[in-house]
């Protein structure tokens, strides 16, 4: 008789008469039947397989061990992990756990200053646009009452010198004036910057080349 010891058998395991060892066939719920499971040598089962631990937890069983062995007088330093190297390893763990929320928090304000630059840009530009707006239509306005008063002088003309008053007289004196300022209005709203002139001086004005 073979004095070697056998290995014990996974759960709901048999050894068969060649040395094998398998799962025996059995029903299922529905009345199907499985089929015998052979199981290779050196199989673990999924419930007897070592559960992951971590640092702490295995710092913890180590001392506990340490502690037990102390009293019964064996020697802790079997199967331990060294201290110092389980230290190393938490103080790592620490940092780690630190600088995710601080790199969380900055990427968080670097996004807030992005949004906030382009609503500061919106603003400006929307800001802007209000005031070329009203620029625009002021300078509509003023080229509007300047053709009616040229329209009204070219009916003066019309009418000739004889039956004018000396007040209508003044505004037909004005006519070069107010062509002159009707021509730097419609250069400016054309995109051109033009220095307006005060259409109450007396000297004679540079004359723009508009095309209409």
């Amino acid at each position: 008789m073979s004095s070697r010891k056998e290995e014990p058998l996974p759960l709901g395991a048999v050894r068969t008469a060649d040395g094998g060892v398998v799962v025996p066939a059995s029903r299922r719920a529905d009345g199907s039947t499985r089929k015998p499971i052979r199981i290779r040598q050196g199989y673990v089962p999924q419930d007897e397989v070592p559960k992951y631990k971590t640092v702490a937890q295995r710092r913890r069983e180590q001392e506990a061990k340490r502690a037990a062995e102390a009293k019964s007088g064996g020697d802790a330093t079997v199967d331990e992990l060294p201290m110092d190297k389980l230290s190393l390893e938490q103080k790592k763990e620490v940092p780690d756990a630190k600088e995710r929320p601080h790199t969380s928090n900055l990427a968080s304000r670097q996004e807030q200053e992005r949004r906030q630059q382009g609503k500061n840009t919106r603003a400006a530009a929307t800001e802007s646009g209000d005031t070329n707006g009203d620029h625009q239509k002021q300078l509509k306005r003023q080229l509007t009452k300047i053709n009616k008063q040229l329209k009204e002088i070219a009916k003066l003309v019309d009418a000739g010198d004889e039956s004018l008053t000396a007040q209508q007289k003044q505004k037909i004196a004005r006519k070069s004036a107010l062509q002159q300022e009707r021509n730097e209005i419609i250069a400016e709203l054309n995109g051109a910057t033009v220095t307006r002139s005060n259409s109450s001086g007396s000297g004679p004005r540079p004359k723009v080349a508009i095309s209409l």
